[in-house]
């Protein structure tokens, strides 16, 4: 089965954290629109208990962005205040001589990756 980009939330942060592009995916599976997510930090969507292990974790990533398979069943604050968790997976993004650009998030609305990290 084939699926489409907007069948996905899709979340890019430049290198310090901060959303330069949010789709229609993650408008409706989060309840942000994007004109209240671009320009905002990360934490917008990170649940404050899991702040701390995020920066920490980003900023490792930014100053050596590899190329790894981290899919998980991750936890998002959403708008209406609620944490649910959607099966997503992060990636660092980088040029061809390896330097950080920033970060993508890809979230699935249904599903499982069978790994929870954060319970």
């Amino acid at each position: 089965m084939l699926t489409s980009m907007e069948d996905h939330a899709v979340i890019v942060a430049d290198i310090e954290g901060v959303i330069t592009q949010w789709n229609a995916g993650a408008e409706e599976l989060f309840g942000y629109s994007a004109t209240v997510a671009v320009g905002e930090r990360v934490d917008l969507v990170i649940p404050e208990h899991l702040r701390e292990a995020h920066w920490r974790g980003f900023h490792r990533a930014m100053r050596d962005p590899q190329v790894k398979d981290m899919a998980a069943d991750l936890p998002v604050l959403c708008a209406d205040g609620q944490v649910r968790s959607f099966p997503g997976r992060l990636l660092a993004l980088s040029d061809a001589l390896g330097v950080a650009l920033g970060a993508m998030a890809i979230y699935s609305r249904t599903g499982t990756t069978g790994v929870r990290p954060f319970g």
